[in-house]
């Protein structure tokens, strides 16, 4: 497997030290600081800076340099309405490439998701991947490259909500029966079905974090 571009290996460090709260929002990212802390030059740190502008990570601000984007309700609100498209279309595309081996290793992550939900909700890593693997099993059998794409885009924004998303015990049980609608739509086999569940979770989903999150 070919090693990543140092260019991209920069932009995942620093991508993380965001998500992880290590850089907070409005934080100036100096060029010379990082290519010191992290012992290279300031050419792969600068390209690094403009893939995460791109990804909506950071924004260059004049006379100020890199500073980290902070995300606004706005652009939230925007991000899940696509996320509840992409994946409404995903699942509708899906639901005639499910078969039941499909559809049982949905209902089995769903029971690994719900005893983590009820038993040990502080589990935030086992929580986000079962809760990622579930989705990745129809947006998979989709078999459209294009939404793959642009959903994989997306998850790293999404990567910064997930503190609020796993915080309360209650929202991760209505997912876990949210999960179980989407299941029983797919076995029924009805793609507008299927697409509505999906569309009704991820929505579900961004009426609690508008709630909860800091504004």
């Amino acid at each position: 497997m070919e090693s990543k571009p140092l260019r991209e290996k920069i932009a995942d460090k620093i991508r993380a030290d965001i998500i992880k709260g290590v850089h907070a929002d409005g934080e100036r990212l100096v060029e010379p600081k990082l290519a010191k802390s992290l012992g290279i030059s300031r050419t792969p740190i600068r390209e690094a800076l403009r893939q995460l502008e791109t990804e909506g990570f950071i924004e260059i601000v004049p006379r100020k340099g890199a500073v980290v984007k902070a995300l606004t309700i706005k652009d939230i609100d925007d991000l899940y309405a696509v996320k509840a498209s992409l994946e409404g279309l995903a699942a509708r595309q899906a639901a005639a490439n499910l078969n039941e081996k499909d559809i049982d290793r949905l209902r089995k992550i769903n029971e690994k998701f719900r005893d983590i939900a009820y038993e040990n909700p502080n589990v935030m890593d086992e929580y986000l991947k079962y809760n990622v693997d579930f989705h990745n099993i129809f947006i998979t059998a989709s078999d459209n490259k294009k939404i793959l794409e642009i959903l994989d885009s997306l998850a790293k924004n999404f990567q910064r909500l997930k503190t609020v998303l796993v915080s309360n015990r209650e929202r991760a049980k209505h997912a876990v029966a949210e999960h179980q609608e989407i299941i029983e739509a797919f076995a029924s086999g009805d793609p507008d079905l299927v697409e509505k569940k999906v569309r009704w979770h991820i929505q579900n989903a961004w009426e609690y974090l508008k709630h909860n999150i800091r504004k």
